[in-house]
Parts: structure tokens; C-alpha cells; sequence
């Protein structure tokens, strides 16, 4: 049987421990991301700080020995005015880094206090899918 997928439901990045402020300032500050409480269940287990984002869930782990340097994993959240957008972060001294150039979107990325990346896209308005 073929999966029937829903939706996205979260993505966990992982950060070291006790960077609880850091997270807060990029992830609620930068990205304005909405914190909400996560399960009393997971609370004895892992240290986490979870980010509403648009129907999904960013769950930020603090938990060790999980945390190692970013790699190719990313999401990539897809905006309006990405030239505001990117202006906003770069307000907020957020760093940027640029994405090699794809046709029919405009892009780049923006890096947590870790090395984590967010690759920030615009679809161009006739291949919005």
C-alpha cells in the first residue's frame, strides 16, 4: 500500500545544550516563530523548545549528545517579498548566506546562531505549485 501522506507535520534541529536564549532570540525573535509548550511526557527525556510554523512544528533539541554541525539538512520555508524578507533578517543581524540561482524561484538561506539553515524561497508568480 502507497503511504497518504497529510502533511508536514514537524522537523527537529538539534543545537547544543543550554543555548536555550540564543534559540529564542533567532527562532521567536528573527524568524517570528510562535513558541508552544510541547508533552509534560517528553519533558523527563529530552530538552526541547518547540516553534509553530504555519501547520507544522519546529522541534529545537537541546537534548545530548545529539547535536552535530549542520549538514545538507534544511527546510526551506517559501515566503512573500522575499527582498523584505530578507531585509528584515538582515535588520536583525541575522546571517545570509546566497544560494546558487535557480530559474523559477528566488532564494537564500538564513543561519541560526549554530550553523543550522533555512533556505528561504519565492516561487516566481507563474510556478507557484
Amino acid at each position: 500500500m502507497k503511504p497518504e501522506y497529510r502533511r508536514l507535520n514537524h522537523v527537529t534541529i538539534n543545537v547544543p545544550a543550554g543555548e536555550h536564549e540564543k534559540v529564542r532570540a533567532f527562532y521567536g525573535g528573527v524568524l517570528g516563530l510562535e513558541e508552544i509548550p510541547f508533552p509534560e511526557s517528553l519533558a523527563s527525556t529530552y530538552d526541547l523548545i518547540w516553534f509553530k510554523c504555519l501547520d507544522f512544528l519546529i522541534h529545537v533539541d537541546f537534548t545530548p549528545p545529539f547535536f552535530r554541525p549542520a549538514e545538507n539538512r534544511h527546510p526551506a520555508l517559501e515566503v512573500k517579498n522575499i527582498g523584505e524578507v530578507r531585509r528584515h533578517f538582515e535588520s536583525l543581524g541575522a546571517e545570509i548566506r546566497e544560494a546558487l540561482v535557480i530559474p523559477d524561484r528566488d532564494r537564500f538561506y538564513v543561519l541560526d546562531p549554530f550553523g543550522n539553515y533555512f533556505e528561504i524561497i519565492e516561487m516566481h508568480a507563474d510556478q507557484v505549485r
